[in-house]
């Protein structure tokens, strides 16, 4: 199949559109298309840059149609509400990130779909399940890899044996987290925890309630493990595609000689993408013009001035001094992914906080709907930022709802509640009107 070379355009939208491929190493490969898209940039009129990485669980059309949808709304939005910057007429160009964020079928977020019933050598013998056995024989060549596929094998397992494939799965869930400096040294007991919390947003109702009394499971599917390594792994890789790849991408936008403003957005993990790129090592030649997350997957202190269990700044602190306007993110009890479950089923630090997984989201804050994070590992698009001199907006506002009088409020960082009123009613609602609406207020905003 031939790639296309040049702007891809993009059904129904008016403005130039153009994709940009990474691998998971982060290695741009439509380099050709990268090279004409900054000789475009450098001798055309562009006023405003927009590069946008969707999340997990997005192929090439999948990702596509979320960049069509969302430009549909922010083009409406600027024909009723036109932008202008210095006298000169609004001339926007769009840049999609696309890089392989999938191995499961994912439902919201981490709520991986059970896949379809198929012979038992078939399941363990997945492309999941192999690169688990690759990366446990890379700690230790000692790994029982046939007890490991016998257990995966199985239809159901019983507490004794959940707790055997913990055991040997261990390896791959000790970690230094970037984004609270937390390291872990993991049990057998936290992996099943995490298992067992993954299974639980899989039943048929995803209540928490549905836990037994002690927080476990009877029987656990072995699947569990495969999709807590998957969503591990894509975590891992959309930070290594916006440290290695989108990074260089922002420093060649933003370098000297490039005279139109760049307003960065991310979804999901593609918030992930973006605060990675944005915060590697390089320097950038003057700053990101606006940052908005739509619905991160990341944590809800990532951008913290001091997190009290350590004492060390968020992982993604420097953004706040890599961005011109208040950085602005989404979050929503509506989106059960980040509200129930990544708490969860992605936490690196058993000491940072114990939690009843009976009752881990009716916690009351008054300063916003969602409700006050349940553990230091909650979501930032469950919870909105913490910590962070932050700004929290709620009700987030409707479209056409000016923002100037929280945006001049120099907050560093700003969240916008989408609880109320169903603004954002799950974890991929991000392609509305009020959701470029923000995006439109970010382009608007004169600082």
């Amino acid at each position: 199949m031939t790639s296309l070379v040049g702007p891809y355009p993009l059904d129904g939208i008016t403005m130039p559109t153009w994709l940009l491929r990474f691998d998971k190493h982060g290695a741009c490969t439509s380099p050709i298309t990268r090279q004409q898209l900054l000789e475009t940039l450098q001798n055309d009129d562009t006023t405003d840059v927009i590069v946008f990485s969707h999340g997990w669980n997005n192929n090439f059309s999948s990702a596509t149609g979320l960049y069509t949808r969302f430009l549909e709304g922010l083009e409406a939005l600027t024909e009723a509400h036109a932008l202008a910057r210095d006298n000169r007429p609004y001339r926007p160009l769009f840049i999609g990130v696309v890089w392989p964020s999938i191995w499961l079928s994912f439902d919201e977020g981490p709520q991986i779909l059970f896949m379809p019933q198929q012979p038992h050598e078939v399941r363990a013998d997945s492309e999941v399940a192999h690169a688990m056995a690759d990366e446990l024989v890379a700690h230790s060549d000692a790994i029982d890899l046939e007890r490991l596929y016998g257990l995966l094998g199985q239809n159901v397992l019983t507490t004794e044996e959940a707790h055997e494939l913990a055991a040997l799965v261990t390896p791959l869930f000790s970690h230094v987290d970037d984004e609270t400096g937390i390291a872990w040294e993991a049990s057998a007991e936290d992996v099943l925890e995490m298992m067992q919390a993954m299974q639980a947003a899989q039943m048929a109702s995803t209540e928490i309630q549905q836990l037994r009394p002690t927080g476990l499971l009877k029987r656990i599917d072995p699947r569990s493990v495969l999709r807590l390594f998957s969503v591990y792994q894509m975590k891992d890789r959309a930070g290594i595609v916006g440290a290695r790849g989108v990074a260089k991408l922002l420093q060649d936008l933003l370098a000297e000689g490039m005279a139109a403003r760049v307003h960065a957005v991310g979804h999901s993990y593609g918030g992930k993408v973006m605060l990675s790129a944005l915060c590697a090592p390089s320097k950038l030649a003057r700053p990101l013009d606006s940052l908005l997350l739509l619905q991160p997957a990341v944590s809800h202190l990532c951008f913290a001035d001091r997190i009290p269990e350590n004492n060390k700044s968020g992982g993604y602190r420097s953004a706040v001094e890599r961005v011109t306007a208040p950085i602005l993110c989404t979050y929503s009890r509506h989106d059960s992914a980040l509200h129930r479950t990544f708490h969860l089923a992605l936490r690196r630090q058993r000491d940072l906080g114990e939690q009843d997984l009976r009752a881990v989201e009716f916690v009351v804050d008054p300063s916003t709907t969602a409700g006050k994070p349940p553990s230091p590992f909650a979501a930032l698009g469950g919870y909105g930022p913490r910590l962070a001199s932050q700004h929290l907006v709620d009700p987030m506002p409707a479209a056409s709802e000016p923002y100037h009088h929280f945006l001049d409020k120099k907050a560093p960082i700003i969240g916008l509640d989408g609880s109320e009123e169903r603004r954002i009613r799950s974890h991929g609602d991000v392609t509305t009107p009020v959701t470029a609406w923000a995006l439109h207020q970010l382009m608007a905003y004169h600082g």
